[in-house]
């Protein structure tokens, strides 16, 4: 009885000695311990297990990283020729001890490492994609749009020269597509065409389909300068600035940022060029607006951060000498953009060979001689191009609604003669069958592409007559017009020329006997100082 009665009044008194060492610690805790850090007042109140935390994510991202480690150790994955930026990469080094002790060949490494990552095209679709869902606005920038300066104004030259012979510009013009064309597949030339293992067999020549009958087509009245205007914006449109493209709807546009200096340069490139060629050949200079000067609404263009285009190229002609002919070609491109023809690609930053037609015919009248109807040339169409813009942009508009390319091939020849960058030479198609290249590479089918020299002989002509067209990429498509007027077209790309030639501009034209030396480039090189380098050496 006596133990009961202990054992009752020692669990009474328990009670409250519980509460107040609960209080006492909770006390404790409250003062010196933070309160998001759990705190158990019972060592078996501690759980056995650590909390999982960041554990998996950590151990998700380590596996990622090894699968990427690995993938970019695997050579035979790494590409060498990139459908995203229609571009070679960059090819792995070889070795010499200069480049060693100079540094430049690990540093190539590097970029070879970089430039040729497994996968490479995927990930920057995936980029692209995940940007375009930044969203939409009426004007939204990217990337970087470079603010232009401001471009002088110079009085006109007092003695321009004079055309010899020019052709009558007020007779009927054909538009196109137009029924008189002869719309069938590359024909084989009189010569065997050479083709290097390496190209792509959709290049070979094609069987030659029936060529419809020719129709009448009225003569369409031409536009007066005075009448001449960009076009009206529509206003369903959908205007989108995407890095340094523009998009309105289902066509893109390149962004023009004048530059002073490098505009100075390209034509102090082009008057030391006609003064050592003065005796020797006549200088002509052809500058060409791109998209975005002829076919982009005035009302977009002031919003936009791009320079005028027609007062840009009216500076840097009334900068040239006397000694240099200047082909003016905007107001004849914006004219016949007017009345609807086909000037420029949608998805690509080139202008179409219609649209060097039209600059050809503006050249001819500078030169001298009649220009060869479109009509007498083998047209060739080419469905299904999405081109530089596309591959910038990922529009899902561009692609909805691909280029087609029309190529124009001379009906006396079409063998051209190339030198490749490896120094290669080898007997090739002027107008190459690109039927089955794939889409962003179409604009290949002109002249083989940029090749540093190449020349075409007219076998029907044997008067010696030679020119010498000077270009970049937009000469491609405006070369095979010249066949018809001379008996030696030989083309040269200033900006690879020096891998194949020692000889500079002057050399070159007494070696061959050049009676016409054409620079052509669009307005875009004249502000890159880095491609003005490469034709001032060519030059020099």
């Amino acid at each position: 009885m006596a133990n009961s009665e202990r054992k009752q009044q020692t669990g009474t008194m328990s009670g409250p000695k519980r509460v107040l060492r609960r209080l006492q610690l909770k006390s404790y805790v409250f003062f010196h311990k933070s309160r998001k850090t759990p705190y158990f007042l019972y060592d078996n109140h501690i759980p056995d297990d650590e909390p999982r935390g960041d554990t998996p994510r950590a151990v998700v991202f380590l596996a990622a990283l090894a699968i990427m480690t690995v993938l970019a150790f695997l050579i035979p994955l790494r590409p060498s020729y990139s459908e995203h930026e229609l571009r070679e990469l960059a090819e792995f080094p070889s070795f010499s001890p200069q480049a060693l002790m100079d540094g430049s060949y690990f540093s190539d490494i590097s970029t070879w490492f970089a430039d040729t990552f497994p996968l490479r095209d995927g990930f920057l679709a995936l980029q692209n994609r995940v940007e375009l869902l930044y969203g939409i606005q009426d004007q939204t920038i990217t990337g970087s749009v470079t603010q232009g300066d401001e471009i002088p104004t110079l009085p006109e030259r007092e003695d321009p020269p004079e055309p010899a012979e020019p052709f009558d510009q007020d007779g009927p013009w054909v538009p196109f597509p137009f029924p008189g064309a002869h719309t069938q597949s590359l024909m084989v030339t009189e010569e065997p065409v050479y083709l290097p293992p390496e190209m792509d067999p959709a290049l070979l020549p094609a069987a030659e389909p029936e060529t419809p009958a020719e129709e009448e087509q009225a003569p369409v009245e031409e536009i007066p300068d005075e009448e001449l205007h960009l076009p009206e914006l529509d206003e369903t449109a959908v205007v989108e600035q995407l890095s340094a493209v523009l998009t309105i709807d289902n066509s893109a546009y390149e962004y023009y940022n004048f530059v002073l200096s490098a505009a100075d340069s390209y034509t102090s490139a082009i008057n030391r060029a006609a003064e050592q060629l003065e005796g020797i050949s006549q200088v002509y200079n052809l500058i060409t607006p791109n998209s975005m000067g002829i076919c982009v609404p005035e009302e977009v263009q002031e919003r936009a951060n791009t320079s005028d285009q027609k007062a840009a190229i009216d500076y840097m002609y009334a900068s040239l000498s006397d000694k240099v002919v200047s082909v003016p070609v905007y107001n004849t491109l914006l004219r016949h953009s007017m009345e609807g023809e086909y000037l420029f690609f949608r998805t690509d930053h080139h202008w179409t060979a219609l649209g060097a037609y039209r600059a050809y015919e503006e050249f001819a009248q500078a030169a001298g001689f009649t220009p060869t109807p479109l009509e007498e040339y083998i047209c060739h169409e080419y469905t299904g191009f999405l081109g530089s813009f596309y591959n910038s942009t990922k529009s899902e508009a561009l692609k909805a609604t691909p280029d087609t390319v029309y190529a124009f091939e001379s009906p006396d020849t079409n063998t051209i003669h190339i030198t490749n960058e490896t120094n290669d030479d080898w007997k090739y198609v002027v107008i190459g069958n690109v039927t089955n290249s794939s889409s962003g590479n179409k604009y290949g089918t002109f002249i083989g592409g940029d090749n540093p020299f190449s020349y075409v002989k007219n076998p029907t002509l044997e008067d010696g007559s030679a020119v010498m067209l000077i270009k970049e990429s937009y000469g491609n498509c405006f070369a095979p017009f010249l066949i018809e007027n001379y008996e030696y077209v030989y083309i040269v790309d200033y900006r690879y020329i020096s891998k194949v030639d020692s000889r500079n501009l002057k050399e070159m034209c007494q070696d061959l006997n050049i009676d016409d030396v054409l620079f052509l480039n669009t307005i875009s090189t004249t502000r890159s100082q880095g491609l003005i380098d490469r034709l001032v050496n060519f030059v020099d």
